[in-house]
């Protein structure tokens, strides 16, 4: 099973990096940022070097969680450090441009070029293309890990005058559509304003009618598509976690010892088995696990459904 990706597209300034983050914040609180840029690279003057220090500000304000990897051309090799996390990679417009570097396509001039040296250049830019299609593939093989991919239709703007440049929209354009193929969902924003232009739907959520608006369903497949690519840490006896639960009395009506909010089920349980600090303490048995599961689907299905709840 490939990862989850998703691909938001759109043109210069139209709120893709915003949007992106976003997505990333819904999903985990503690994202990695892929940047594809590097304050180093060939391509870097004062206004590329202005707008990495505003994304890494921006990134500090919204969320002090963020943790960023710079790779320019094999960001694979960070593949351990992003399991089971949440990957904004920005942009596989700058990731495309350091193949090309990589593979000298903008060397070969376009003054008065011969048909040698056009040919030069066509091989030179599929080679690119196709490693850096490689790559990705390498990245999105890894089943649990959420990728955010974000790039620029800049085939929607003029063509292009020289030979380069229409050669470099070209294997933009090539490479979007290959990755919007594997993408779960493709959003292309205009004027701040997402379009989904594509989504794989797995099944329904809720029922006509439900309270619930479509932008908070949305969100509720967002996390659990992310909490689904993670893999769980069964201990040495098929527990969840050690030891094993009790029941708690049914006669008896105390006052609960904690209480949990979940956008889901599947955040709801992941809190209580994964990240309550105290569960080492309590006795859970893989009965009353499946239990507390099941319950809490039940409830998201009515709550979604805008039908009444009552646990078993």
């Amino acid at each position: 099973m490939p990862a989850t990706v998703y691909l938001i597209t759109g043109g210069c300034r139209s709120g893709k990096s915003s949007y992106a983050q976003n997505l990333c914040e819904k999903l985990s609180p503690h994202p990695i940022y892929l940047a594809t840029s590097s304050s180093s690279g060939d391509y870097v003057d004062a206004d590329m070097i202005d707008r990495i220090q505003r994304h890494q500000a921006d990134r500090t304000t919204r969320l002090a969680g963020w943790t960023t990897i710079e790779a320019p051309l094999h960001p694979s090799e960070h593949l351990e450090e992003m399991v089971e996390r949440v990957v904004l990679v920005d942009c596989l417009t700058l990731w495309l441009t350091n193949y090309m570097l990589e593979y000298k396509v903008f060397s070969l001039t376009t003054d008065g070029e011969d048909d040698v040296t056009a040919k030069e250049r066509i091989a030179a830019a599929e080679a690119a293309s196709d490693a850096m299609k490689q790559e990705i593939t390498t990245m999105i093989a890894q089943w649990n890990t959420t990728f955010v991919f974000v790039t620029n239709e800049i085939g929607s703007g003029g063509h292009a005058s020289d030979a380069v440049s229409r050669t470099f929209a070209d294997h933009q354009g090539w490479l979007n559509q290959f990755v919007a193929s594997k993408s779960r969902e493709v959003v292309h924003m205009v004027a701040g304003c997402p379009n989904v232009v594509k989504r794989v739907e797995d099944g329904g959520r809720g029922a006509k009618g439900s309270w619930m608006s479509q932008d908070d369903r949305d969100d509720a497949k967002l996390l659990d598509t992310f909490l689904s690519s993670r893999s769980l840490q069964m201990d040495s006896k098929g527990y969840f976690m050690g030891n094993k639960i009790k029941c708690c009395n049914g006669g008896s009506r105390r006052e609960p010892m904690k209480v949990w909010k979940g956008r889901t089920a599947k955040e709801l349980t992941t809190a209580i088995f994964e990240e309550w600090e105290d569960a080492a303490k309590l006795e859970f048995s893989i009965g009353h696990a499946a239990y507390i599961g099941r319950e809490v689907q039940r409830a998201e299905h009515c709550l979604y459904s805008n039908i009444p709840y009552q646990q078993d």
